[in-house]
Parts: C-alpha cells; structure tokens; sequence
C-alpha cells in the first residue's frame, strides 16, 4: 500500500503520535507499505512557522526536514505534470495546500492520510482517505 501523509499527520508523528487515530497509526507501523510525505508539507510549514501560526515542538523548518529524512518517511517528489493539472481539483476544500496534496495523492495513487473529515468530499474524484 501506498500513502501519503498529511501535513497534520507529520507534525503528530513528530510530536508522539498521541493526536494520530488508531487507524491512522496502524497505516504508519505497516512496514511493508510505503509512506509519503509530500514538499508542499513543507511549504505549509514553512509559510506557518514564518507567520507565528506553528510552533514545531522547538524546531525549525530545516530541523523538521532533516528528522523527516531520518524517518520512515520518504519524499514524493511534486512533479511538475502534477502542478500543471491540479486545477482539475474542485474547490471543495478552501485550504490550496490540501487540495495540491489531495490531488498529489491521487496521481500518484496513493491513500490519504489524515484527520480532516472534508478530504472525504474528494472520493468521487479519486481520492481514498484513512482517518
């Protein structure tokens, strides 16, 4: 199996897992299934720790980065196909960064994970979900 992890799932992760549902985190221990994390995660990092919006458990940005790289997580790269289509996600959802990640998910045919009950608005374009 194949999943992408949610912004909010990294941060949890990261912070102990205590907030990740059972399900979730059963996804996550499943060593023989691979788990994505995706650079517009960073980005929406990146930009909510500028603004004050993020505290990342005492960490910066680059920091985060760099245990994300020492994890079981793997990069997905944002190809540029990917970007270039994304207009095809219907605005559903009012956050862009979880439309790009949505949609990142679903061209490269990867399983959503996370928290956020309005990704299940996306199922009928493709997007599968664990919450």
């Amino acid at each position: 199996m194949r999943y992408l992890a949610d912004t909010h799932i990294l941060l949890w992760a990261f912070e102990g897992g205590a907030k990740i549902s059972g399900s979730v985190s059963q996804a996550l221990r499943d060593r023989s299934s691979e788990v994505f994390f995706s650079p517009v995660s960073l980005w929406e990092i990146a930009i909510k720790y500028q603004t004050g919006k993020l505290v990342i458990h005492g960490v910066t940005p680059e920091e985060f980065l760099a245990e994300l790289e020492d994890s079981f997580f793997e990069p997905l790269p944002l190809d540029n196909q990917v970007i270039a289509s994304s207009y095809q996600v219907p605005r559903l959802h009012g956050d862009p960064f979880d439309r790009l990640l949505m949609w990142q998910a679903i061209k490269h045919d990867c399983t959503l994970l996370s928290a956020d009950p309005a990704t299940d608005q996306y199922a009928s374009h493709g997007l599968r979900v664990v919450h």
